[in-house]
């Protein structure tokens, strides 16, 4: 099943001219405008709430409306470990699997 954009993030545009897709903020309800700044944000956080979005909204949908060549899941967090790891971090993983066209690597089609 493919999933246009505005499926995953609301408000979400693609400006031809400019050349530009637009999320809006409010569509990544934990990332706050200090960490979205273009030239001081956190970059790493602005990926982790993309992606943390997507496996939301893939979730949310009923589970044969769901893309089954394009997946993300989220498995429990567990504590992390390893230097310069303060006592009681936790690490959350996403696992991402795309299958894709062996030719041009391109998404597979969902059809």
């Amino acid at each position: 099943m493919q999933i246009a954009p505005n499926e995953i993030f609301a408000g979400y545009t693609f400006d031809t001219a400019a050349g530009e897709i637009r999320i809006p903020l409010t569509s990544l309800p934990g990332l706050s405008e200090t960490e979205a700044n273009a030239t001081t944000g956190n970059g790493m956080e602005v990926i982790r709430q993309i992606v943390d979005r997507t496996h939301s909204a893939l979730t949310a949908l009923a589970p044969t409306a769901r893309p089954t060549k394009a997946t993300v899941t989220k498995p429990n967090p567990s504590i992390a470990s390893g230097l310069n790891v303060a006592p009681g971090t936790l690490r959350q993983s996403y696992n991402l699997a795309f299958d894709l066209m062996p030719v041009a690597l391109e998404l597979a089609s969902e059809v």
